[in-house]
């Protein structure tokens, strides 16, 4: 070998990396939709790592009934939060220009605010009797008025978010959202690991939630709005908006209710009140630890995704096609090599990192495997039919989806069958229904592209 030869190898490993990480930049650069997707998935990763690093912290400072009264808790609060603006917040990344943006938002905190007040009202009426027997677990006088207060805050935070998160998105400020994402990944699991510290026990539980879920809010809206943007806000350019988009509110909201109710918070509330909140308690660190990690990449992806769709559902379906089979292909290789590596870690690791009195969790993971897989397909592509302005299609998938969720869960509790036996029916029905939805989603777009075309 020549003096040069042996110089220059040398020098071409040490630029190897260098030239790979600009070819990346490039490559990302002539790609925006990936770039983007990237952008989201660092923020998204960075967080969950965070949270997957602190969960065995959290099973040792908490209890799987704690657990499992959180799981109640979060599921009544997220199944109220989706109409907390009455969907209007879906319309943002549809407008063009930036004054309705503007007023569109302030439309949706109009609503969050008249919303927020009716369920304070509503939540103090319930008689005491009445969230006794509701509750998984025996409740205090005390501990009764701060639940109340929690659920309030817990919803205005969170539906706050939505909307900071919609105006974002259609600005295309996805740095701004993954930093949010990174935000909650620490601020949520760290505020409860301090709660517990200092003795707040389940209470502490439920509000380093809602503060993990609702962090960087202020951030979001302030990225977007600003003090001459809001010269731009005009009452009657609201209420035109508001009536323009009427239709978000009058069947998607009750829609987006409905779905949420046949989604996994459902399962929560019955499984805490029919069987045990510790079973609930395991199901919910299932969901965390193996779940969740899919719902990040496939909720980035999805804010990327609405933001592109909503620019050329109208002007070119053909594309909004390619992209939708692009995205659930991808989603569902990633999808199927992490549910089938969690279940094998999950045999030999599960109570090891995060507790003895976890193993059960295992039984439940397995059960939960081929719904986790179905969901995972449908989030990054969700709203597609939103974006179609099909809310009459998606809300009958919405109710049907309901209707099978209860009939699986309650007919499997009538027969005396096994939790788990339970689950894994709730589970496969949940499959059948992501199935079909993405069977309608496609039908739907193809529709939209024939009469383009035509």
């Amino acid at each position: 070998m020549t003096q040069e030869n042996t110089v220059s190898v040398p020098g071409r490993l040490s630029l190897s990396p260098l030239v790979q990480m600009r070819r990346l930049r490039d490559g990302l650069a002539a790609r925006p939709f990936l770039r983007n997707v990237s952008i989201m998935l660092s923020g998204a990763a960075g967080g969950q790592l965070i949270s997957l690093l602190l969960a065995p912290v959290l099973t040792r400072l908490y209890s799987p009934q704690q657990f499992g009264i959180l799981s109640v808790y979060l599921a009544a609060l997220t199944m109220l939060t989706v109409i907390a603006s009455l969907r209007y917040e879906l319309a943002l990344p549809l407008v063009r220009r930036q004054g309705d943006a503007i007023n569109l938002t302030f439309v949706c905190l109009c609503v969050l605010t008249a919303t927020t007040t009716l369920l304070g009202v509503a939540v103090f009426t319930v008689p005491d009797v009445m969230v006794h027997d509701l509750w998984p677990v025996p409740l205090e006088g005390g501990q009764l008025t701060l639940y109340r207060w929690l659920f309030i805050i817990g919803y205005a935070c969170l539906g706050g978010y939505y909307i900071a998160l919609q105006l974002a998105t259609r600005a295309g400020d996805f740095p701004a959202i993954a930093k949010t994402r990174l935000a909650q990944g620490l601020v949520g699991p760290g505020s409860q690991i301090g709660l517990a510290l200092v003795g707040a026990a389940t209470p502490g539980l439920l509000a380093g939630s809602v503060l993990g879920q609702s962090a960087g809010t202020l951030g979001l809206f302030g990225t977007v709005l600003n003090r001459r943007r809001l010269r731009l806000l005009s009452w009657r350019r609201m209420r035109m908006l508001a009536n323009r988009y009427i239709r978000f509110p009058l069947i998607a909201s009750w829609a987006a209710l409905i779905d949420a109710a046949g989604s996994s918070q459902l399962l929560y509330l019955l499984v805490g009140l029919f069987y045990s909140p510790y079973i609930a308690g395991f199901i919910f660190l299932v969901e965390r630890v193996v779940s969740r990690p899919l719902a990040i990449v496939g909720t980035s992806i999805l804010q990327v995704y609405i933001g592109e769709a909503g620019k050329i559902a109208a002007t070119d379906p053909a594309r909004l096609m390619r992209r939708f089979r692009q995205v659930v292909s991808r989603q569902f290789m990633l999808a199927l090599a992490w549910a089938v590596a969690a279940n094998i870690a999950a045999t030999f690791f599960f109570a090891a990192v995060f507790g003895p009195e976890w193993q059960d969790g295992v039984l439940y993971l397995r059960a939960m495997s081929i719904g986790y897989l179905a969901q995972a397909l449908v989030q990054p592509v969700f709203h597609t039919l939103q974006l179609l302005e099909k809310q009459a299609m998606a809300a009958g998938w919405q109710v049907g989806r309901l209707c099978l969720t209860v009939a699986v869960f309650m007919g499997g509790y009538g027969l005396g069958l096994e939790p788990h036996w339970v689950i894994t029916g709730y589970s496969a029905a949940q499959a059948v229904c992501c199935l079909a939805l993405l069977g309608l989603m496609a039908r739907a777009i193809g529709q939209r592209q024939k009469g383009f075309e035509g």
